[in-house]
């Protein structure tokens, strides 16, 4: 016995939160997607090209940042629900199984 235990029922209530807390993120993002880039707000006549460039890549980077991030939470409780599962399914398949070992010493 290594002392290891898995708290199933926390685990599954957990990941249920981080896929939520995930699609809540995800929303939370849609009002800056709908702005698009964001440089028609400058009025940019020219004269602030290269800012304007240079702040539209940085955007777009800092989108696909967020969007990642979103991911990995999503990602994450997923792979939260499969441990609960495995965890589940492993312990019934042990205790099918050990009902059918016979000591050694009986």
């Amino acid at each position: 016995m290594t002392g290891f235990e898995i708290a199933l029922g926390a685990v599954g209530q957990e990941a249920s939160r981080i896929r939520t807390h995930a699609e809540e993120y995800h929303a939370a993002l849609d009002p800056l997607r709908a702005r698009g880039d964001g440089v028609s707000s400058f009025g940019d006549d020219g004269l602030f090209g290269m800012f304007v460039m240079m702040y539209a890549e940085c955007r777009a980077v800092a989108m696909d940042v967020r969007d990642g991030l979103s991911m990995v939470m999503d990602d994450t409780g997923d792979g939260l629900h499969a441990v609960e599962r495995n965890t589940r399914e492993g312990e019934a398949a042990n205790a099918e199984h050990m009902t059918n070992v016979v000591p050694p010493w009986s």
